[in-house]
Order: structure tokens, then sequence, then C-alpha cells
């Protein structure tokens, strides 16, 4: 059986970081079982996830699994993505995590502003080598997509960022 597990597509970003949380499919299980007050076993889970003919992840369990992973170590940068995805890629809509500035802003939004523009002259460094090595015969496979689709995800956050300490720097 293949199993899609690309960043462009949202059921595989799903299915990836419900994997990649402590506990994975399992705990992931026990958690909707109990929140849903309906059982659900860890192998129907993940053939909803893997989205297995005659399988279907509804809204209402993608919904509970994005509460389950915002709670999980690590799990509120993994809680959207799947959402984001599936705006971005279902329906041209744009919806991005973007962190939290230090409480009161930065001492020095100059400063933060210079290291997001370094930031973003890495990421479009990478971005510009990936889409050459992916280029380089005439077509783009699902690893290379992937890999393009989270760098351009990563410049977007990048210059939401860069703007919100431009919008503070004082005048």
């Amino acid at each position: 059986m293949t199993i899609r597990l690309h960043s462009h597509h949202w059921l595989d970003v799903l299915y990836n970081d419900v994997r990649n949380a402590p506990g994975g499919v399992k705990d992931a299980a026990r958690f909707l079982s109990e929140r849903r007050g309906k059982s659900i076993h860890y192998e129907s889970l993940r053939a909803k996830l893997n989205g297995q003919e005659g399988e279907a992840m509804t809204f209402e369990i993608a919904d509970l699994l994005t509460e389950w992973l915002s709670q999980k170590a690590g799990g509120v940068e993994a809680a959207h993505r799947w959402a984001q995805t599936y705006a971005m890629v279902e329906h041209g809509l744009t919806c991005l995590d973007v962190p939290p500035p230090p409480e009161g802003g930065w001492a020095d939004e100059l400063k933060a502003i210079h290291e997001k523009v370094l930031k973003v002259g890495m990421t479009v460094g990478s971005l510009n080598a990936s889409t050459l090595s992916a280029m380089a015969d005439g077509q783009i496979d699902a690893d290379e997509r992937s890999a393009l689709y989270t760098l351009f995800m990563d410049l977007a956050v990048l210059a939401f960022r860069g703007a919100r300490n431009a919008s503070r720097v004082q005048c």
C-alpha cells in the first residue's frame, strides 16, 4: 500500500502530524474515543488518515485531532498545519500561524526587521537551489513539490513577521 506523505495534501499533513506526535495514532484514537463518547480503534483511525477506500475523515474528527495535537509537546505548530494546507490547496485561501512576538514587542524593532530580512535571504537561497534542482529534469516530483511548498510557506511566515515588526517601528 502506498501512503501519501507530502506537505501539499491536507490529509497527509494531518496523518504525519498525528503519527509524529507523542503517543501517535494509538493515543489519538484513545483521545477521540473519550472526547466523542464513541469508540474508535486506532487501525480505523489510521485507515481514515490514510484515506483508504471506504474510509473518510470527517471535519469533526479532524477538529478533535487539532485539539489533541495542540495539547502535545510542540503540537501547537502542527495542530493547524493540516487546516492551512486544506485552505490553501483546496480553496486558494491563506491562513498562517505566525509565532507571537515577545511581550511588548522587540526592544529594537529595526534589529528585528534586519534579522528577518537576513532569514528571508537564506530562505530565498534555499528556494532557488531547491527550484533549480527540482526543475533540472524538466518536471517536479511529489517530494520536490512538497519541499518547495514548505519553503514558500516558511517565506510567507517570515514576511508576516517582518510586516508586524515594521508596523511597530516608531517614526
